[in-house]
Protein backbone atom coordinates (compact mmCIF):
# COMPACT_ATOMS: atom_id res chain seq x y z
CA UNK A 1 0.00 0.00 0.00
CA UNK A 2 2.96 2.63 0.79
CA UNK A 3 4.48 1.69 -2.27
CA UNK A 4 1.34 2.18 -4.12
CA UNK A 5 0.80 5.72 -2.45
CA UNK A 6 4.28 6.76 -3.43
CA UNK A 7 3.55 5.64 -7.04
CA UNK A 8 0.54 7.62 -7.55
CA UNK A 9 2.18 10.74 -5.97
CA UNK A 10 4.83 10.74 -8.50
CA UNK A 11 2.26 9.97 -10.86
CA UNK A 12 0.98 13.23 -10.05
CA UNK A 13 4.37 15.07 -9.87
CA UNK A 14 4.90 13.94 -13.70
CA UNK A 15 0.95 15.01 -14.57
CA UNK A 16 2.39 18.33 -13.08
CA UNK A 17 5.77 18.31 -14.48
CA UNK A 18 4.15 17.71 -18.43
CA UNK A 19 1.31 20.80 -18.10
CA UNK A 20 4.63 23.09 -16.67
CA UNK A 21 5.90 22.06 -19.40
CA UNK A 22 3.24 22.46 -21.86
CA UNK A 23 2.34 26.54 -20.25
CA UNK A 24 6.23 27.54 -21.05
CA UNK A 25 5.81 25.97 -24.94
CA UNK A 26 2.38 27.88 -24.93
CA UNK A 27 4.37 31.14 -23.46
CA UNK A 28 7.11 30.89 -25.71
CA UNK A 29 4.84 30.68 -28.84
CA UNK A 30 2.81 33.23 -27.48
CA UNK A 31 5.84 35.39 -26.72
CA UNK A 32 6.90 34.57 -30.63
CA UNK A 33 4.03 35.63 -31.96
CA UNK A 34 4.12 38.98 -30.58
CA UNK A 35 7.89 39.34 -31.08
CA UNK A 36 6.49 38.84 -35.12
CA UNK A 37 3.75 41.31 -34.57
CA UNK A 38 5.80 44.36 -32.92
CA UNK A 39 8.14 43.77 -35.46
CA UNK A 40 6.05 43.93 -37.99
CA UNK A 41 4.53 47.26 -36.56
CA UNK A 42 8.38 48.47 -36.01
CA UNK A 43 9.24 47.78 -39.93
CA UNK A 44 6.16 49.34 -41.33
CA UNK A 45 6.92 52.80 -38.86
CA UNK A 46 10.56 52.65 -40.54
CA UNK A 47 8.76 52.10 -43.71
CA UNK A 48 6.66 55.11 -43.76
CA UNK A 49 9.84 57.33 -42.49
CA UNK A 50 12.15 56.07 -45.29
CA UNK A 51 9.17 57.33 -47.39
CA UNK A 52 8.78 61.07 -45.62
CA UNK A 53 12.39 61.35 -45.54
CA UNK A 54 13.16 60.44 -49.22
CA UNK A 55 10.53 63.09 -49.95
CA UNK A 56 11.94 65.86 -47.95
CA UNK A 57 15.15 65.07 -49.09
CA UNK A 58 14.20 66.04 -52.87
CA UNK A 59 12.53 69.13 -51.69
CA UNK A 60 15.71 70.15 -49.96
CA UNK A 61 17.56 69.72 -53.60
CA UNK A 62 14.79 71.23 -55.00
CA UNK A 63 15.04 74.36 -52.57
CA UNK A 64 18.60 74.50 -52.54
CA UNK A 65 18.90 74.90 -56.43
CA UNK A 66 15.88 77.34 -56.49
CA UNK A 67 18.24 79.28 -54.17
CA UNK A 68 21.26 78.70 -56.19
CA UNK A 69 19.26 80.26 -59.55
CA UNK A 70 17.95 83.23 -57.77
CA UNK A 71 21.10 84.36 -56.13
CA UNK A 72 22.63 84.32 -59.64
CA UNK A 73 19.75 86.21 -61.50
CA UNK A 74 18.88 88.22 -58.19
CA UNK A 75 15.13 87.57 -58.14
CA UNK A 76 15.39 88.28 -62.52
CA UNK A 77 13.81 85.94 -64.79
CA UNK A 78 15.95 83.95 -67.46
CA UNK A 79 15.45 81.65 -70.06
CA UNK A 80 17.17 78.18 -70.00
CA UNK A 81 17.31 75.82 -73.55
CA UNK A 82 17.87 72.24 -73.35
CA UNK A 83 18.79 70.94 -76.93
CA UNK A 84 20.44 68.48 -78.50
CA UNK A 85 21.28 69.65 -81.82
CA UNK A 86 23.14 72.94 -81.38
CA UNK A 87 22.68 75.45 -83.92
CA UNK A 88 26.24 77.80 -85.12
CA UNK A 89 24.87 80.76 -83.46
CA UNK A 90 24.08 79.47 -79.95
CA UNK A 91 27.21 80.61 -78.44
CA UNK A 92 25.90 84.42 -79.14
CA UNK A 93 22.66 83.81 -77.59
CA UNK A 94 22.00 85.08 -74.45
CA UNK A 95 20.08 81.82 -73.20
CA UNK A 96 22.32 79.22 -71.10
CA UNK A 97 21.82 76.30 -73.28
CA UNK A 98 22.83 72.16 -72.48
CA UNK A 99 23.23 69.38 -74.78
CA UNK A 100 21.97 66.60 -73.39
CA UNK A 101 22.79 63.24 -74.80
CA UNK A 102 19.60 61.33 -74.68
CA UNK A 103 20.79 58.07 -76.63
CA UNK A 104 23.61 57.73 -74.26
CA UNK A 105 21.23 58.39 -71.44
CA UNK A 106 18.43 55.98 -72.73
CA UNK A 107 16.14 58.38 -71.92
CA UNK A 108 13.65 60.10 -73.75
CA UNK A 109 12.88 63.99 -73.76
CA UNK A 110 9.71 63.69 -71.47
CA UNK A 111 12.04 61.33 -68.88
CA UNK A 112 14.73 64.45 -68.16
CA UNK A 113 13.17 66.24 -65.38
CA UNK A 114 13.75 70.23 -65.16
CA UNK A 115 15.43 70.09 -61.86
CA UNK A 116 18.05 67.35 -63.99
CA UNK A 117 18.23 69.87 -66.95
CA UNK A 118 18.95 72.79 -64.38
CA UNK A 119 21.76 70.54 -62.14
CA UNK A 120 23.14 69.79 -65.61
CA UNK A 121 23.38 73.22 -66.71
CA UNK A 122 24.96 75.34 -63.43
CA UNK A 123 26.91 72.52 -62.30
CA UNK A 124 30.25 73.81 -63.09
CA UNK A 125 29.65 77.96 -63.16
CA UNK A 126 27.04 77.31 -59.90
CA UNK A 127 28.06 74.01 -57.94
CA UNK A 128 25.60 72.53 -55.39
CA UNK A 129 26.30 74.12 -52.16
CA UNK A 130 26.54 70.87 -49.63
CA UNK A 131 26.05 73.09 -46.46
CA UNK A 132 22.66 75.02 -47.56
CA UNK A 133 21.31 71.70 -48.67
CA UNK A 134 22.08 70.13 -45.30
CA UNK A 135 20.57 73.47 -43.86
CA UNK A 136 17.20 72.65 -45.62
CA UNK A 137 16.87 69.13 -44.87
CA UNK A 138 17.72 70.07 -41.82
CA UNK A 139 14.35 72.44 -41.06
CA UNK A 140 12.35 70.31 -43.47
CA UNK A 141 12.88 67.24 -40.78
CA UNK A 142 11.94 69.23 -37.67
CA UNK A 143 8.97 71.16 -39.23
CA UNK A 144 7.39 67.30 -40.39
CA UNK A 145 8.77 66.05 -36.43
CA UNK A 146 11.02 64.05 -37.77
CA UNK A 147 14.26 65.59 -36.72
CA UNK A 148 17.40 63.10 -36.30
CA UNK A 149 21.01 62.82 -37.38
CA UNK A 150 21.71 62.09 -40.86
CA UNK A 151 24.90 62.28 -43.07
CA UNK A 152 25.16 63.75 -46.85
CA UNK A 153 27.99 63.34 -48.87
CA UNK A 154 28.02 64.98 -52.27
CA UNK A 155 29.67 63.53 -55.38
CA UNK A 156 30.87 64.97 -58.24
CA UNK A 157 33.78 64.11 -61.24
CA UNK A 158 35.86 66.44 -59.48
CA UNK A 159 35.15 66.07 -55.96
CA UNK A 160 33.60 64.53 -52.77
CA UNK A 161 32.27 66.13 -50.08
CA UNK A 162 30.54 64.88 -46.95
CA UNK A 163 28.38 66.97 -43.96
CA UNK A 164 27.12 65.70 -40.73
CA UNK A 165 24.49 67.07 -38.54
CA UNK A 166 23.31 65.44 -35.22
CA UNK A 167 20.12 66.71 -32.90
CA UNK A 168 20.74 63.93 -30.78
CA UNK A 169 23.61 62.43 -28.56
CA UNK A 170 25.46 59.21 -30.53
CA UNK A 171 24.67 55.59 -29.09
CA UNK A 172 25.34 51.98 -30.23
CA UNK A 173 24.25 51.31 -33.93
CA UNK A 174 21.92 49.00 -32.85
CA UNK A 175 19.69 51.62 -30.97
CA UNK A 176 19.77 53.75 -33.67
CA UNK A 177 19.71 52.76 -36.86
CA UNK A 178 20.49 54.07 -40.09
CA UNK A 179 19.13 53.79 -43.69
CA UNK A 180 20.73 54.65 -47.03
CA UNK A 181 19.26 56.73 -49.70
CA UNK A 182 20.62 57.89 -53.23
CA UNK A 183 19.73 60.92 -55.18
CA UNK A 184 20.86 61.54 -58.87
CA UNK A 185 21.20 65.15 -59.50
CA UNK A 186 21.42 64.40 -63.30
CA UNK A 187 20.24 62.58 -66.28
CA UNK A 188 24.39 61.77 -66.59
CA UNK A 189 24.33 60.47 -62.88
CA UNK A 190 27.90 61.91 -62.46
CA UNK A 191 26.25 63.99 -59.36
CA UNK A 192 25.57 61.94 -56.61
CA UNK A 193 23.70 62.73 -53.15
CA UNK A 194 24.21 59.95 -50.98
CA UNK A 195 21.94 60.27 -47.26
CA UNK A 196 22.91 58.04 -44.36
CA UNK A 197 19.93 59.09 -41.86
CA UNK A 198 19.23 57.33 -38.64
CA UNK A 199 15.97 56.35 -37.83
CA UNK A 200 14.42 58.70 -34.92
CA UNK A 201 13.60 57.56 -31.24
CA UNK A 202 9.74 58.19 -31.95
CA UNK A 203 9.54 54.95 -34.50
CA UNK A 204 10.11 53.21 -31.64
CA UNK A 205 8.05 55.37 -29.21
CA UNK A 206 3.96 56.58 -28.86
CA UNK A 207 1.32 54.16 -29.47
CA UNK A 208 4.29 51.52 -30.50
CA UNK A 209 5.64 51.83 -27.24
CA UNK A 210 2.28 51.85 -25.22
CA UNK A 211 1.40 48.24 -27.10
CA UNK A 212 4.99 47.17 -26.21
CA UNK A 213 4.48 47.84 -22.36
CA UNK A 214 1.38 46.69 -22.17
CA UNK A 215 2.49 43.38 -23.80
CA UNK A 216 4.85 43.11 -21.50
CA UNK A 217 2.75 43.60 -17.91
CA UNK A 218 -0.04 40.94 -19.89
CA UNK A 219 3.58 38.46 -20.35
CA UNK A 220 5.03 39.49 -16.81
CA UNK A 221 1.46 38.52 -14.68
CA UNK A 222 0.78 34.99 -17.38
CA UNK A 223 4.08 34.01 -16.14
CA UNK A 224 3.38 35.31 -12.28
CA UNK A 225 -0.05 33.26 -12.22
CA UNK A 226 1.82 30.21 -13.82
CA UNK A 227 4.81 30.23 -11.18
CA UNK A 228 2.14 30.84 -8.49
CA UNK A 229 -0.34 27.62 -9.90
CA UNK A 230 2.62 25.62 -10.07
CA UNK A 231 3.85 26.47 -6.43
CA UNK A 232 0.15 25.98 -5.38
CA UNK A 233 0.00 22.34 -6.83
CA UNK A 234 3.44 21.16 -5.93
CA UNK A 235 2.23 21.73 -2.39
CA UNK A 236 -0.61 20.03 -3.15
CA UNK A 237 1.62 16.96 -4.18
CA UNK A 238 3.64 17.56 -1.08
CA UNK A 239 0.83 17.34 1.25
CA UNK A 240 -1.08 14.36 -0.75
CA UNK A 241 2.29 12.73 -0.17
CA UNK A 242 2.74 13.56 3.73
CA UNK A 243 -1.42 12.53 4.10
CA UNK A 244 -0.61 9.26 2.16
CA UNK A 245 2.77 8.50 4.67
CA UNK A 246 0.44 9.60 7.70
CA UNK A 247 -1.93 7.04 6.26
CA UNK A 248 0.29 4.44 6.02
CA UNK A 249 2.13 5.61 9.43
CA UNK A 250 -1.37 4.87 11.42
CA UNK A 251 -3.06 1.99 9.75
CA UNK A 252 1.11 -0.05 9.89
CA UNK A 253 3.31 0.97 12.29
CA UNK A 254 1.24 2.12 15.23
CA UNK A 255 -1.39 -1.29 14.64
CA UNK A 256 1.51 -3.29 15.41
CA UNK A 257 2.74 -2.02 18.81
CA UNK A 258 -0.80 -1.15 20.08
CA UNK A 259 -2.20 -4.88 19.34
CA UNK A 260 1.19 -6.11 21.03
CA UNK A 261 0.54 -4.01 24.04
CA UNK A 262 -3.02 -5.39 23.86
CA UNK A 263 -1.94 -9.01 23.76
CA UNK A 264 0.48 -8.80 26.22
CA UNK A 265 -1.85 -7.47 28.77
CA UNK A 266 -4.61 -10.04 28.01
CA UNK A 267 -2.47 -12.51 28.82
CA UNK A 268 -0.60 -10.90 31.45
CA UNK A 269 -4.18 -10.82 33.37
CA UNK A 270 -4.67 -14.27 32.72
CA UNK A 271 -1.41 -15.10 34.21
CA UNK A 272 0.13 -15.43 37.74
CA UNK A 273 3.42 -14.98 38.87
CA UNK A 274 6.80 -14.43 37.17
CA UNK A 275 4.83 -14.75 33.80
CA UNK A 276 2.38 -11.96 34.83
CA UNK A 277 5.31 -9.58 35.47
CA UNK A 278 7.14 -10.91 32.15
CA UNK A 279 4.23 -10.23 29.68
CA UNK A 280 3.11 -6.68 31.71
CA UNK A 281 6.98 -5.74 30.98
CA UNK A 282 6.57 -6.20 27.64
CA UNK A 283 3.22 -4.29 27.32
CA UNK A 284 4.69 -1.36 29.53
CA UNK A 285 7.70 -1.63 26.43
CA UNK A 286 5.75 -1.06 23.53
CA UNK A 287 3.60 1.69 25.15
CA UNK A 288 7.14 3.62 26.18
CA UNK A 289 7.50 3.02 22.85
CA UNK A 290 4.96 4.24 21.68
CA UNK A 291 5.43 7.45 23.66
CA UNK A 292 8.91 8.07 22.50
CA UNK A 293 7.64 8.21 19.31
CA UNK A 294 4.68 11.36 20.20
CA UNK A 295 7.37 12.74 22.05
CA UNK A 296 9.68 12.74 18.95
CA UNK A 297 7.12 14.02 16.79
CA UNK A 298 6.08 16.91 19.21
CA UNK A 299 9.66 17.98 18.96
CA UNK A 300 9.98 18.04 15.85
CA UNK A 301 6.85 19.81 15.40
CA UNK A 302 8.23 22.52 18.21
CA UNK A 303 11.52 22.71 15.67
CA UNK A 304 9.10 23.62 12.57
CA UNK A 305 7.14 26.30 14.36
CA UNK A 306 10.79 27.23 15.88
CA UNK A 307 9.23 27.16 19.58
CA UNK A 308 12.16 24.35 20.37
CA UNK A 309 14.34 25.67 23.43
CA UNK A 310 18.23 25.33 22.68
CA UNK A 311 20.52 25.50 25.78
CA UNK A 312 23.46 26.54 23.94
CA UNK A 313 26.89 26.66 25.95
CA UNK A 314 30.54 25.64 24.97
CA UNK A 315 30.89 21.32 24.82
CA UNK A 316 33.76 19.32 24.11
CA UNK A 317 32.56 17.04 20.98
CA UNK A 318 33.67 13.95 22.46
CA UNK A 319 31.11 14.13 25.37
CA UNK A 320 28.22 13.77 22.49
CA UNK A 321 30.20 10.80 20.87
CA UNK A 322 31.59 8.56 23.81
CA UNK A 323 28.57 7.59 25.05
CA UNK A 324 27.35 5.91 21.41
CA UNK A 325 31.18 4.40 21.21
CA UNK A 326 30.41 3.10 25.19
CA UNK A 327 26.54 1.96 24.05
CA UNK A 328 27.04 0.04 21.07
CA UNK A 329 29.81 -1.83 22.67
CA UNK A 330 28.24 -3.33 25.59
CA UNK A 331 24.97 -3.83 24.06
CA UNK A 332 24.83 -4.53 20.31
CA UNK A 333 23.01 -7.65 18.56
CA UNK A 334 25.73 -6.96 15.35
CA UNK A 335 29.54 -6.73 15.52
CA UNK A 336 29.78 -3.17 15.69
CA UNK A 337 33.50 -1.01 14.91
CA UNK A 338 32.84 2.25 16.06
CA UNK A 339 35.05 4.87 16.38
CA UNK A 340 35.73 8.18 16.45
CA UNK A 341 38.49 10.36 14.69
CA UNK A 342 38.66 14.09 16.42
CA UNK A 343 41.13 16.98 14.73
CA UNK A 344 43.24 17.88 17.00
CA UNK A 345 42.37 21.01 19.02
CA UNK A 346 39.19 21.49 17.55
CA UNK A 347 37.40 19.47 19.93
CA UNK A 348 34.78 22.54 21.32
CA UNK A 349 31.42 23.46 19.95
CA UNK A 350 29.20 25.69 20.43
CA UNK A 351 25.81 24.43 20.66
CA UNK A 352 23.35 22.44 22.06
CA UNK A 353 24.72 19.45 23.73
CA UNK A 354 21.53 17.55 23.88
CA UNK A 355 19.93 18.11 20.72
CA UNK A 356 23.46 17.61 19.08
CA UNK A 357 24.22 13.89 21.08
CA UNK A 358 20.44 13.04 20.30
CA UNK A 359 21.64 13.85 16.56
CA UNK A 360 24.46 11.82 16.11
CA UNK A 361 22.88 8.66 18.24
CA UNK A 362 20.43 8.66 15.54
CA UNK A 363 22.52 8.51 12.92
CA UNK A 364 24.55 5.85 14.42
CA UNK A 365 21.53 3.84 15.10
CA UNK A 366 20.29 4.30 11.63
CA UNK A 367 23.91 3.19 10.48
CA UNK A 368 23.58 -0.36 12.35
CA UNK A 369 19.80 -1.12 11.70
CA UNK A 370 20.92 -0.76 7.67
CA UNK A 371 24.42 -2.38 7.47
CA UNK A 372 25.13 -6.29 7.17
CA UNK A 373 27.40 -7.98 10.02
CA UNK A 374 29.99 -6.45 10.83
CA UNK A 375 28.92 -2.94 11.01
CA UNK A 376 31.91 -0.36 10.75
CA UNK A 377 31.38 3.20 11.38
CA UNK A 378 33.52 5.96 11.68
CA UNK A 379 32.78 9.48 12.92
CA UNK A 380 34.57 12.49 12.25
CA UNK A 381 35.06 15.89 12.71
CA UNK A 382 36.59 19.29 11.40
CA UNK A 383 36.17 22.50 10.94
CA UNK A 384 35.47 24.68 8.00
CA UNK A 385 34.93 28.33 6.89
CA UNK A 386 33.15 29.18 10.77
CA UNK A 387 31.55 25.90 10.16
CA UNK A 388 31.96 22.94 12.98
CA UNK A 389 31.51 19.52 10.27
CA UNK A 390 29.99 16.07 12.61
CA UNK A 391 30.83 13.13 9.57
CA UNK A 392 29.01 9.84 10.40
CA UNK A 393 30.11 7.16 7.62
CA UNK A 394 29.51 3.87 7.47
CA UNK A 395 29.58 0.45 5.19
CA UNK A 396 25.64 0.13 5.32
CA UNK A 397 23.17 -1.12 1.75
CA UNK A 398 23.16 2.61 1.00
CA UNK A 399 20.50 4.73 -0.63
CA UNK A 400 19.21 4.79 -4.05
CA UNK A 401 19.94 8.34 -5.42
CA UNK A 402 16.74 8.64 -6.36
CA UNK A 403 15.46 8.68 -2.93
CA UNK A 404 18.14 10.87 -1.46
CA UNK A 405 16.59 14.20 -1.48
CA UNK A 406 13.38 12.88 0.33
CA UNK A 407 14.94 10.92 3.25
CA UNK A 408 14.66 14.04 5.19
CA UNK A 409 11.22 14.29 4.55
CA UNK A 410 8.83 13.62 7.72
CA UNK A 411 7.53 9.89 7.87
CA UNK A 412 9.60 9.51 4.67
CA UNK A 413 11.16 6.00 4.37
CA UNK A 414 13.20 4.32 1.61
CA UNK A 415 10.53 2.02 -0.72
CA UNK A 416 13.31 -0.16 -1.55
CA UNK A 417 12.56 -4.25 0.05
CA UNK A 418 16.05 -4.51 1.44
CA UNK A 419 15.73 -1.42 3.48
CA UNK A 420 12.32 -2.55 4.97
CA UNK A 421 13.62 -5.81 6.22
CA UNK A 422 16.50 -4.43 8.01
CA UNK A 423 14.35 -2.46 9.72
CA UNK A 424 11.56 -1.14 10.88
CA UNK A 425 10.85 2.83 11.28
CA UNK A 426 8.89 5.74 11.18
CA UNK A 427 10.75 8.02 8.94
CA UNK A 428 11.49 10.88 11.95
CA UNK A 429 14.63 10.22 12.91
CA UNK A 430 16.56 12.22 9.71
CA UNK A 431 13.88 14.48 9.60
CA UNK A 432 14.73 15.38 13.58
CA UNK A 433 18.57 15.59 12.69
CA UNK A 434 17.41 17.93 9.86
CA UNK A 435 16.11 20.62 12.43
CA UNK A 436 18.82 20.46 14.76
CA UNK A 437 21.03 21.18 12.66
CA UNK A 438 19.04 23.86 10.72
CA UNK A 439 18.09 25.09 14.54
CA UNK A 440 22.06 25.88 14.28
CA UNK A 441 21.99 28.00 11.21
CA UNK A 442 24.03 24.86 9.74
CA UNK A 443 23.13 22.38 6.40
CA UNK A 444 23.29 18.35 6.03
CA UNK A 445 24.49 17.08 3.07
CA UNK A 446 24.08 13.09 2.06
CA UNK A 447 26.75 11.01 -0.03
CA UNK A 448 25.31 7.51 0.04
CA UNK A 449 26.07 4.22 -2.88
CA UNK A 450 23.80 1.70 -3.09
CA UNK A 451 26.23 -1.66 -1.20
CA UNK A 452 28.48 0.51 -0.67
CA UNK A 453 27.54 2.66 2.11
CA UNK A 454 26.58 6.20 3.22
CA UNK A 455 28.21 9.17 4.76
CA UNK A 456 25.94 12.20 6.38
CA UNK A 457 27.74 15.49 7.06
CA UNK A 458 26.71 18.08 9.76
CA UNK A 459 27.61 21.43 9.34
CA UNK A 460 26.62 23.58 12.23
CA UNK A 461 27.85 26.94 12.54
CA UNK A 462 30.27 27.32 15.46
CA UNK A 463 29.88 30.55 16.87
CA UNK A 464 32.17 30.35 20.42
CA UNK A 465 31.05 34.10 21.01
CA UNK A 466 27.44 33.55 20.18
CA UNK A 467 24.61 33.85 22.78
CA UNK A 468 21.71 31.44 23.46
CA UNK A 469 19.13 31.42 21.08
CA UNK A 470 16.02 29.90 22.89
CA UNK A 471 13.49 30.06 19.83
CA UNK A 472 15.85 27.55 18.19
CA UNK A 473 16.06 30.12 15.31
Amino acid sequence: MHTECIQNADNLLKMLNRALTFSIIAILFLLALQGVWLFRIIESEKTEFRKNADILLNESINKELDSRLLSMNKGKGFNVVISNTLSDNSKKNERKIVDVDLKKEKKSFTKVTVQEALQEVYKKDLPLKLDTLAAFFSKSLLKSGLNTNFTISYTSPDTTKTIEKRVAKKSLHFLTPTFETVVYLTSSKDLVINASISYPTSVFKGDLLTILVLSLIVTIFILFSIIMQTRMLYKQVSLAKVKENITHFLTHELRSPLQSSITNLEVGEMSEGANSKYFLGKAKEQLNFLNGLIENILDINKFEKRQAPLNKALFNINEAIEPHIVRHSVDSKKTVHLSANIEPGKEMLFGDKLHITNAIGNLIDNAIKYSDDPVVITVTTQTKGGYFRIIVADNGIGIPKEEQSKVFEKFYRVSKREHSQKGKGFGLGLTYVMWVVKAHKGKIELESEVGVGSKFILSLKNDENGTEDTAGR
